[in-house]
């Protein structure tokens, strides 16, 4: 496909940020309105930002560069839908021109991209699976990479690698596809001494969705129809008393960290 425009070097310009959002999961709207903030906050005048979005059937189209389009507002929720263009995404290596496929006109570019910063949530852009395309393709992105990914994702897989690190894990069972259907008894089985209440979850799925509070044991099977929903394989944990704590880690590939910014902040 020829390029209708001149490559401009990376050294004359400046970088130019992809900002990636939308996506195939249940978790659409929250992608978008993630982006929302970004592109309110990202410094224009040091980035170059072109925004993409991924429409709920996997197409991914130009999308306008508004930050309150893209905003969760009452009765509302933001979806990317198809635009003025499909975007080509650049799968050879060393290639990191965008290409715009109109229905009217030839070819165009958006030009070159130098760092993706993926903002989908979910299934399909959070776990691995849009890492792994960046990594075919040779794009750098932000975030983490393909198996801290895809084990992030997973709760029933994130539990194995904290527990086999001696970090504590609240008490669980994992209940796989059919396994309800299956042997209900023998579920429930698992599934009592864990004590109530117990947090019933889909195990690949985030935002809160699919999940279930279950103070009573008849409950159970309502619990595990609305997680499937979201994932087949599902999640039961007691319920525990705590806090939610993040916390950022930053770095790059090679082991190297940011420089650190000259006002240190105190809290």
């Amino acid at each position: 496909m020829a390029s209708t425009q001149p490559a401009t070097p990376a050294s004359s310009r400046k970088p130019r940020v992809m900002v990636l959002f939308g996506g195939r999961s249940g978790e659409h709207a929250i992608s978008c309105a993630t982006a929302a903030g970004v592109l309110r906050a990202i410094d224009r005048d040091r980035y170059d930002v072109v925004p993409v979005g991924i429409t709920r059937d996997g197409r991914w189209v130009v999308a306008a560069d508004e930050p309150e389009r893209w905003e969760i507002t009452a009765g509302q929720l933001p979806e990317v839908v198809a635009s003025d263009g499909e975007v080509v995404v650049p799968l050879s290596v060393g290639d990191r021109r965008l290409r715009v496929l109109d229905a009217l006109e030839p070819p165009r570019e958006l030009g070159e991209v130098d760092v993706v910063f993926p903002l989908l949530h979910g299934p399909f852009g959070e776990d691995g699976t849009l890492q792994g395309l960046f990594e075919l393709a040779d794009l750098h992105y932000v975030g983490a990479g393909v198996l801290a990914s895809a084990v992030g994702m997973d709760k029933h897989y994130m539990k194995l690698v904290l527990a086999g690190q001696g970090i504590p894990v609240a008490p669980y069972t994992v209940v796989q596809p059919g396994e309800w259907e299956r042997d209900p008894e023998g579920v429930r089985a698992r599934v009592e001494p864990l004590g109530l209440p117990l947090f019933v979850k889909p195990a690949r799925a985030g935002s809160s969705l699919g999940i279930s509070r279950v103070d009573d044991l008849d409950d159970l099977a309502a619990a595990l129809t609305e997680a499937q929903r979201h994932d087949p394989k599902v999640l039961v944990e007691s319920g525990v008393d705590g806090r939610e704590i993040e916390c950022a880690v930053l770095g790059s590939r090679d082991g190297e960290r940011p420089a650190r910014r000259s006002r240190a902040r105190s809290r």
